[in-house]
């Protein structure tokens, strides 16, 4: 028994330090450093250049969610430099492209031996002849028929023409080209040579990760149009330019053979040149060393933590039949003790005594890059942290490449992505993922980006889905109850609170420093959209069922009073049929003679004709724009029942993306005009538009029109300031979130984002509004059209 004992106790005693390693492991994962922290970062941008960049995504044939699944957990588990450089590598690979790659410190060495020996005409037998035309020779004028003369044409059948250069001289290699190549070229073909030209992504904006697979990326009907819509609407294509040589009427060449040789040094239009005219199978060509990068596409480095370098491919450089090309006959490196220009000829005299080569059979690539809808991951469970880190890496990118308000958001979006790895690492269950998530979308400032839960709405089901069943309200900093909801199951309880009542604390926490908290969690362009989401949805939210003590000074008298929590269905049906937000119909009437009233979020277009003919006496008209509109196409229609001419009332930018240089990209200017409708009832009208914080999005576009082609006064309070089209970005575990995916401004360059739509007049609230349901904007607005149609008001008309 002893003898047991004493072997437990070593076998203890050994596991002793295994099991400490364990757990200093875990917790080095939980709790990683902030070189850890990098390593991870630059593994999502590496991710980020490859998901919107490179030619395999747009081509349908690698999944990019792959590259991260198969590859992080081997920096998660082995974080060291070592590691990352592995997992970097391993996801590199994964594209089945050697040329994008970790980068080699060491400088490449290009062997020169032969090169610029100056113009040389060497006769090898009575049917080739050797021609030496490196690019310096060029610098005094030497052109074409002087090094081929006419002489030398009859009698010879084959050249070897040696185009190396020592050095790249850009001006020396362009004359190089011009003046001997491109003429040389347009002797041998017999038509037009369209040379390989750059194919390369081109956003204008981000697609939607949400739309449907089977969706047709260009409609039937738009079959050609390339314009406008294609990009937000539809999907993607590709940009680029290209160059080309044409046929020469002499017939001198076109029967004889040509080999060329080259290096690294020449001319990229020499290169691209001879590339096709081998890809058409009219030459044989010889390359020394290794092919500059240019041939295969556009190339973009990324510096990385530890001195790591990586070079990934951008786009990729197409042929005129569609293909990714040829390649040189053959590759040749001098060895020591060799002579280069012995093994060159060598080399050309093998090839021109045989037919040439035909290219081989090759895929022509599809002519429009795609993409494909994100796949969210459904899942009961929290996703695991690979996915968790997807999502993150998805929307740092998204938010870094293509949103048009990135300037706006206030902390540096370029920490932001270390700022959130120990958080979503640490998000191993549904409210920790929930935070991070709710805290991520938050970060970026824009109305736009609600986080929605696809089963659950606002919030996951059974957590944070529920209110307490008052309505409260901010009003001159202080908050107040103003409304009571009919929950029949705690009617004693409520019956303790009043109307008016000023709400001090939840749980013993004040309502100030409740406020503070949901700051970073709660999604808004301003203080408005913060205020409107924060008293509407969030001060009194919790657990569905859950009982909170509420804090109220009602009559001098400070009380605490304990409510349940409904669930927020529920609570918002019941907060709807509170006073405040009872929509009174008909939502187009007379308020008073020759005042006219449409709630226009509440009209479709194919009503515009009846209810124009009804306000056509009319001298004011006031344009209700509060809400959310039901037909998205209620602004633009009306503004043309009211415009007199042709209106330039917007412009919007999209971000015009084609390189994850951005340096090198642009934004695309897109001006919104109102042209007038041959409808004349609503013209020549004084109108007044009331806008309120619950004014978003679409809602804040149909100001803008309206507010462009009339002279309208603009009455209300701060609206969202979140407009620009929202962009669906999914995340693992059935969440999706959005961003305004264009920027747009009134003529004068005001931004509608964050600052929302231009006021004349600003109404501000009383809480005696708030309690007897008192429309104050509306009666501003009555009161300023009396006083224009009569000159002094009318109180007989304030409050209907």
């Amino acid at each position: 028994m002893r003898l047991i004992f004493k072997m437990l106790l070593s076998l203890l005693a050994l596991l002793q330090p295994v099991c400490a390693y364990a757990h200093r492991d875990q917790d080095a994962k939980q709790n990683p450093d902030s070189v850890t922290i990098a390593r991870i970062a630059d593994f999502g941008r590496v991710w980020g250049v490859i998901n919107y960049f490179h030619p395999a995504v747009g081509k349908g044939v690698l999944s990019t969610d792959s590259l991260i699944i198969s590859n992080i957990g081997r920096l998660l588990d082995d974080p060291s430099a070592s590691g990352f450089k592995t997992a970097i590598s391993a996801m590199l690979s994964n594209l089945n492209d050697p040329h994008s790659a970790v980068s080699s410190k060491k400088a490449r060495s290009i062997d020169s031996s032969g090169t610029e020996q100056g113009l040389t005409l060497t006769s090898l037998d009575s049917e080739s002849i050797y021609i030496t035309a490196s690019q310096h020779i060029f610098k005094n004028g030497l052109v074409l028929d002087s090094v081929l003369t006419a002489k030398l044409i009859p009698s010879n059948r084959c050249f070897i023409i040696d185009l190396r250069n020592s050095a790249i001289d850009n001006n020396l290699g362009l004359k190089q080209y011009t003046q001997f190549v491109q003429p040389l070229i347009g002797k041998l073909i017999n038509r037009t040579l369209i040379l390989p030209t750059v194919r390369s992504f081109y956003y204008k904006g981000l697609m939607r990760e949400d739309f449907p697979h089977d969706i047709n990326i260009l409609p039937q009907d738009k079959m050609g149009d390339l314009n406008g819509m294609l990009q937000v609407h539809y999907g993607l294509r590709n940009i680029s330019e290209g160059s080309y040589l044409l046929s020469s009427q002499d017939l001198s060449l076109k029967s004889k053979r040509f080999c060329f040789i080259v290096n690294r040094y020449v001319n990229v239009n020499t290169l691209k040149a001879l590339l096709a005219l081998r890809h058409r199978n009219l030459c044989s060509l010889i390359f020394q060393g290794e092919m500059p990068d240019y041939v295969y596409g556009n190339f973009h480095h990324m510096q990385l933590s530890d001195g790591l370098t990586v070079k990934i491919r951008t786009s990729e450089l197409i042929y005129e039949d569609g293909t990714l090309g040829s390649e040189p006959d053959t590759y040749i490196r001098f060895q020591p003790g060799e002579d280069p220009k012995k093994l060159i000829l060598k080399e050309a005299g093998f090839l021109l005594s045989h037919p040439v080569k035909h290219s081989a059979s090759t895929q022509v690539e599809n002519t429009v890059y795609i993409r494909k809808p994100q796949f969210d991951y459904p899942s009961k469970e929290v996703p695991d942290l690979k996915l968790r880190l997807l999502g993150l890496f998805n929307f740092w990118n998204a938010i870094y490449y293509f949103s048009p308000n990135k300037n706006l958001i206030p902390n540096d979006w370029n920490k932001a992505l270390s700022h959130f790895i120990p958080k979503f690492i640490k998000a191993e269950n549904d409210s920790l993922y929930f935070l991070a998530l709710m805290e991520l979308t938050t970060f970026i400032q824009d109305g736009h980006s609600i986080l929605i839960n696809k089963p659950g709405g606002r919030s996951p089901v059974g957590m944070m889905d529920g209110n307490l069943p008052i309505g409260t309200d901010l009003v001159d900093g202080k908050v107040f109850v103003t409304s009571i909801l009919e929950d029949t199951t705690q009617r004693r309880n409520l019956s303790e609170i009043q109307q008016g009542d000023e709400l001090i604390a939840i749980d013993k926490v004040p309502v100030t420093t409740l406020a503070r908290q949901w700051e970073k969690l709660i999604l808004a362009s301003n203080k408005s959209g913060f205020n409107r989401e924060y008293y509407f949805t969030w001060l009194t939210n919790g657990n569905s069922g859950s009982s909170a003590v509420v804090t109220v000074r009602s009559k001098g008298q400070i009380k605490d009073v304990t409510l349940n929590r409904i669930k927020r269905d529920h609570y918002y049906n019941l907060r709807g049929k509170t006073n405040r937000f009872t929509l009174k119909e008909p939502f187009c009437r007379m308020l008073a003679p020759g005042i006219g009233y449409m709630r226009i979020n509440r009209l479709y277009v194919h009503q515009l004709d009846s209810l124009s003919n009804m306000l056509k006496d009319c001298k004011s008209i006031i344009l209700d724009a509060r809400g959310y509109p039901r037909d998205s196409q209620i602004g633009t229609k009306l503004a043309s029942y009211i415009a007199l001419k042709p209106d330039t009332v917007a412009y919007n930018e999209f971000p015009f993306v084609t390189s994850p240089d951005l340096a090198k990209n642009q934004s695309l200017v897109e001006y919104e005009i109102i042209r007038p409708d041959s409808n004349t009832f609503l013209k020549n009208k004084k109108y007044y538009i009331l806008v309120d914080e619950g004014i978003q999005s679409q809602g804040e576009w149909n100001v803008i029109a309206l507010q462009g082609v009339t002279r309208a006064t603009t009455l209300g309070t701060q609206t969202a300031g979140a407009n620009g089209m929202a962009i669906t970005i999914n995340f693992p575990g059935q969440y999706f979130s959005f961003f305004s995916g264009f920027a747009e401004y009134y003529p004068d360059g005001t931004p509608n984002q964050k600052l929302g739509i231009k006021i004349d007049i600003p109404v501000n609230r009383t809480l005696q509004c708030y309690l007897n349901g008192d429309d104050e904007i509306l009666s501003k607005a009555v009161s300023e059209t009396l006083k224009d149609l009569y000159r002094k008001p009318n109180k007989r008309y304030l409050h209907q």
